[in-house]
């Protein structure tokens, strides 16, 4: 063996046990009874640790966002080791979009140069590449990326990474072309002539305050999406995800149509902990699409965590400059539509989940890793601890409190709409094959560490 992990309790979505970790050749080799003898090169000792499969997080956008896409490519996947994750999913926005092969290509290599875990790629749809799209999957593609509503709705219209919104002919011919080859389509579930007519009403009464925000994005714009989606999905029997999911009914429409449409959902950490109350109070560091909702749904999403219904978590990671945030104290709608959340995730969802609602370990373990490890076509080789998976292991210390300050980010996004909030359960140490890539407070590996992971890929 090359490395011995002993001494910890070791968590996957089947179970927890107190078990050995032999890894060789970055995967797992074996795993042991605690004490058993076992000759290996390196020993650590996770006594006390929880050791948990590394978390998949596939919703990022390291690219579209911020204007050093390289320099924030390599600091969020510094950010995603730091928070207990091993892989990452890049969304298509970047410029231009990962509309095309040659700009799929592109993207794939500047990510080679400077990933520091693992990383797969998101296609995008804007309803004209269609006959792109089986040379996107045959290049790596893990899924297809479209939106309901435009991406650009807030954004000039001129912008090179944006996507337009799909109409209803052409997300349907999308899921004919993708369902072809088994893929899966990933979409932004809220209705488009809801969301333009909303907030054009809210800007001619002049309305520039926070509030303002959440208005314009009105649950019922989501909840009418999913439904259409929902129905989509059904009579093409092609699968779709539905990306940051906010709407607590719009989660029961998904759970009353699951064995009738191959339909999956994932949710993210600010919908689970931040109310349209904290929108006020934080401020544009809080402003994202769609918007925070009413304590009550936050209510509903809970349950459908806790019973299920919800497949897995991301944190649609948007790292906009400190400047392009803080604008939107002049007027909400000049802020940049997007929350940082890859290094604080995993550690809220943990916190939260598992240490204040009851969340199983084995479940904790379903929505970060094995879930979205299946969902993308990566599992067994990801997602989960057993004989010939990558040794990606995220090491907890469960008891220890800490408190998340912007300030501890790499690169220049510096902040959180989770500043100053206290956690329970903290990431000492992250592996990723076998490596350690985040240990003692420090990235370990240099820029171009990560692999590219292919749905194909063994």
């Amino acid at each position: 063996m090359d490395t011995l992990i002993k001494g910890g309790t070791v968590v996957t979505e089947h179970g927890v046990a107190p078990l050995d970790i032999g890894i060789a050749g970055g995967r797992v080799a074996a795993l042991l009874s605690p004490g058993e003898a076992v000759d290996a090169g390196r020993i650590v000792d996770a006594t006390g640790l929880l050791v948990v499969a590394g978390a998949i997080d596939a919703h990022v956008h390291f690219t579209g966002s911020n204007p050093y896409p390289e320099e924030e490519l390599f600091d969020g996947t510094c950010s995603a080791a730091m928070g207990g994750v091993t892989t990452i999913i890049e969304m298509p926005h970047s410029n231009p979009p990962a509309t095309t092969l040659e700009a799929f290509e592109a993207k794939k290599a500047m990510a080679m140069r400077q990933a520091v875990v693992d990383f797969g790629l998101w296609g995008g749809l804007d309803g004209r590449n269609c006959n792109e799209l089986p040379r996107l999957r045959e290049a790596g593609a893990l899924a297809f990326k479209g939106f309901l509503c435009s991406s650009q709705r807030d954004r000039a219209a001129s912008d090179p990474s944006g996507l337009p919104a799909l109409t209803d002919a052409e997300l349907v011919e999308a899921m004919r072309v993708v369902g072809k080859f088994g893929g899966l389509i990933g979409l932004h579930a809220e209705n488009h002539d809801l969301l333009i007519e909303a907030q054009a009403r809210l800007r001619v009464a002049g309305r520039t305050d926070m509030r303002a925000h959440a208005e314009a994005g009105p649950e019922i714009a989501e909840i009418e999406a999913v439904s259409r989606i929902i129905t989509l999905s059904r009579e093409t029997g092609t699968r779709c995800h539905i990306v940051h999911l906010s709407s607590g009914k719009a989660a029961e429409l998904i759970a009353a149509a699951k064995g009738t449409a191959p339909v999956s959902v994932e949710t993210c950490s600010h919908y689970l902990l931040l109310d349209e109350d904290d929108l006020v109070r934080i401020g544009p560091w809080a402003r994202c699409g769609p918007p925070l909702r009413p304590r009550e749904t936050i209510d509903l999403l809970w349950t459908s965590v806790l019973n299920g219904t919800i497949d897995i978590l991301a944190s649609d990671h948007c790292p906009y400059l400190p400047e392009a945030k803080s604008i939107g104290f002049e007027s909400v709608w000049k802020a940049g539509m997007g929350l940082t959340g890859v290094q604080t995730t995993v550690p809220l969802l943990f916190s939260e989940g598992v240490v204040k609602r009851g969340l199983s370990l084995t479940d904790f373990a379903r929505m970060t890793a094995a879930g979205p490890a299946r969902l993308f076509g990566l599992y067994p080789k990801k997602g989960t601890i057993a004989p010939g998976s990558d040794a990606d292991l995220v090491f907890y210390r469960p008891d220890e409190e800490w408190t998340i300050t912007g300030q501890s980010f790499p690169g220049r996004a510096k902040w959180t709409p989770f500043e100053g909030t206290r956690c329970t359960g903290r990431v000492v140490r992250t592996m990723v094959r076998g490596t350690d890539v985040y240990a003692d407070g420090t990235i370990m590996v240099s820029a171009g560490f990560g692999t590219f992971q292919h749905a194909a890929c063994s």
